[in-house]
């Protein structure tokens, strides 16, 4: 993938260039229902070995992080629950402040 991969020309920048984290949106972007989306999984997982903080965020409020993190982990992604921010995590932090 290009987003990934060593640049050539040192010169010429990539869309992850000064990038510490990657955001990833789930539903229809790293997973569509119980089947990941082709080619995200490698994706992420190329962006985690290139050192990237990889973070996973769901507007979808009917799973808790941790059944979240267990979907992904059964791609090959090492997810924990404190990796994955569902909606109600937001709205709480919000309501909180």
């Amino acid at each position: 993938m290009g987003l990934f991969t060593k640049k050539s020309d040192p010169q010429s920048p990539t869309p992850l260039d000064g990038v510490d984290a990657v955001l990833a949106d789930l539903d229809g972007v790293v997973y569509q229902g119980p089947d990941p989306i082709p080619h995200a999984v490698d994706s992420l997982l190329r962006a985690s070995s290139e050192g990237l903080r990889v973070g996973y965020i769901t507007n979808n409020a009917s799973r808790t992080d941790a059944q979240v993190a267990e979907h992904l982990s059964g791609f090959g992604l090492q997810v924990a629950p404190n990796d994955v921010v569902t909606s109600p995590q937001a709205a709480m932090r919000l309501m909180a402040t």
